[in-house]
């Protein structure tokens, strides 16, 4: 799957089909976060700044596809949202995307820790 294809499938998605997992939720709504829920699927509805996306090993790998989402919000700081959606899409009201965590980090800092990695 390329960026194109994960923008359409993010695009199909109701509002009222996107739910925070109880983890993320508490992790979402943390004050020292400085995030806040709406703002994330403010995100993943409009799709403005996504730029980048990994896809990552789901629980349940027959069903499930599980991605960690990049963001760009300003020339500082991306937002890292890790979702989990259906492999195959459905028709509308039966979809589900979970949202998993979510987190706003320095742009600096990722890029020190990628090429720490390499």
């Amino acid at each position: 799957m390329n960026l194109e294809e994960l923008k359409e499938r993010l695009k199909n998605f109701d509002i009222s089909e996107i739910k925070p997992t109880w983890h993320g939720f508490n992790r979402i709504q943390d004050r020292r976060r400085s995030i806040n829920y709406p703002w994330i699927i403010s995100l993943l509805t409009s799709q403005k700044g996504l730029y980048k996306f990994e896809e990552q090993k789901p629980i349940n790998a027959e069903s499930e596809l599980k991605f960690k989402l990049w963001f760009k919000l300003n020339y500082l700081h991306d937002m890292n949202v890790y979702i989990v959606i259906n492999k195959k899409p459905m028709e509308k009201g039966l979809n589900r995307m979970e949202v998993i965590s979510a987190h706003k980090v320095k742009r600096k800092i990722q890029e020190k820790i990628r090429k720490n990695e390499n």
